[in-house]
């Protein structure tokens, strides 16, 4: 997994020109040059050493040593470039794609991008490390070590403001967890681009947006809609009527029941299948969207199974299933009595809070209010009468401490 922090720390021993000399042996000795020691003394006459090292380095030269070297030359060049007066940031971009292109090792190359990252200023740069973070490891099949830095996504394209280079950093993560079939984190990139992305480049926005749709529609265990269809910038390219059949997809899933998510399937097949679209996964995911809608109507009251099995398209001995997956992927808590064959929800989600989730929540708030009203004088009664039973035992008890 990768740390990224706030650090400019470099271990290395000696000046400036120990440095160059040690790793333009290195260099000398890996291109092959019959002369080493004249090689080292020309680099070291160099005014542009820092940039002279990276070109020499480049094409593999470097990022093709062993585990064991690979960190310590790299180690090497940062602090050169520190130490005679380059700034890191100017050679970050052209290191993070040479490595990311070129070494063997991705978990020591990853190490080698990560400590790169943390010391690189610049948004910019920033963002191309990371890019070259997430081709390294799409090519070297090491994606599970950028699992770690999902949920930071967002903030780092921020601190970023990287504007077109953000998103194709972002777009290359996806990519290499869509290579290594981390379909959940992939799906979680895509909702990270869509929410910084200003759509200047409306084509490639639009097919980030149709790919998330359906990677949603076949995903088991998210059920979250809204996350994605209530993005400004989803909403923006249904708008401009860029998401063709992916929109209606989403809209369907929106809004519908599972009985019209059936209709809409049988109608839409070619379509959908076409799409990506697994329409055993969607229709699976549609009983719990319906079963959570349904939960979401009566909270606090009994619903029958049958009446459950009715809305899903299920046996009613299978209902409990049902109730267990909406359940454990979060839409839904409630209690299910199997003597009486009925959920009693106490909680579900909305798959969308508009103005119709907001006047249901306004009756449900008037229904508890005047429950509440009703149930004050009651509670008011009952004090008075234990009040006034506290006063008759202590009137009893001075009479009998009197005898």
């Amino acid at each position: 997994a990768t740390e990224m922090s706030e650090t400019e720390v470099f271990f290395v021993d000696g000046a400036v020109s120990t440095q160059v000399e040690e790793l333009a042996r290195v260099l000398g000795t890996e291109k092959g040059v019959e002369n080493v020691e004249q090689y080292v003394q020309e680099l070291l006459g160099r005014s542009d050493v820092t940039s002279a090292i990276v070109s020499e380095g480049s094409g593999g030269v470097l990022a093709r040593l062993s585990e064991e070297r690979l960190e310590a030359a790299y180690n090497q060049l940062f602090a050169i470039a520190a130490l005679d007066g380059t700034t890191v940031d100017s050679i970050a971009e052209t290191v993070a794609q040479d490595i990311a292109e070129h070494a063997e090792n991705g978990i020591a190359g990853l190490r080698v991008l990560n400590s790169l990252y943390n010391v690189v200023k610049r948004g910019g740069a920033r963002a191309a490390v990371f890019g070259g973070m997430a081709k390294l490891a799409g090519r070297t099949q090491t994606a599970a070590a950028l699992v770690g830095v999902v949920p930071r996504v967002v903030a780092m394209v921020g601190e970023w403001e990287a504007g077109a280079d953000g998103l194709a950093a972002l777009l290359a993560l996806r990519n290499t967890f869509d290579g290594a079939q981390l379909g959940n984190e992939a799906y979680a990139v895509e909702l990270a681009y869509l929410g910084v992305s200003k759509a200047e480049d409306v084509e490639q926005t639009a097919e980030v947006a149709r790919r998330a749709i359906v990677r949603f529609a076949n995903l088991n265990g998210v059920c979250d809609v809204d996350a994605l269809a209530g993005l400004a910038t989803v909403q923006k390219l249904g708008q401009q009527q860029k998401l063709s059949t992916a929109g209606d997809l989403l809209e369907t899933m929106l809004g519908s029941d599972f009985a019209q998510w059936q209709t809409y399937a049988t109608e839409k097949q070619q379509e959908l299948a076409a799409l990506g679209v697994d329409c055993d996964r969607a229709n699976d995911k549609m009983r719990l969207l319906t079963l959570a809608s349904l939960a979401s109507e009566r909270v606090g009251q009994a619903i029958p199974y049958a009446e459950i099995a009715a809305a899903i398209g299920v046996e009613e001995d299978d209902v409990e299933l049902w109730v267990i997956d909406v359940v454990r992927s979060g839409l839904v808590q409630g209690k299910m009595h199997q003597g009486s064959r009925t959920l009693v929800p106490s909680r579900s989600t909305f798959r969308r809070f508009g103005n119709q989730q907001w006047q249901y929540l306004a009756l449900r708030l008037d229904e508890w209010r005047v429950a509440l009203d009703a149930l004050l004088p009651v509670v008011r009664n009952a004090r008075e009468v234990a009040q006034q039973q506290a006063n008759n035992s202590a009137g009893q008890a001075r009479v009998t401490i009197a005898e």
